[in-house]
């Protein structure tokens, strides 16, 4: 169905907004994942996904139990 009063409507913007297409880092796109913290709770799991991002091998190390 075509909107004579406004033709422009709908479909692909001109000007390509968003992110280009195929700029994902090669291990794809991370899952998002939901919980709930207290706010404490909260700045250690923020710390530790820091952790997890930049030196996965570090927070390997920080999971073993002994």
């Amino acid at each position: 169905m075509e909107n004579k009063e406004h033709p422009t409507w709908g479909g692909r913007r001109a000007n390509q907004t968003g992110r280009p297409k195929g700029t994902t880092k090669p291990g794809g796109v991370r899952k998002q994942r939901q919980l709930r913290a207290y706010d404490d709770e909260w700045e250690i799991i923020k710390a530790f996904a820091k952790v997890v991002k930049q030196d996965p091998e570090r927070a390997a190390r920080m999971m073993k139990t002994k």
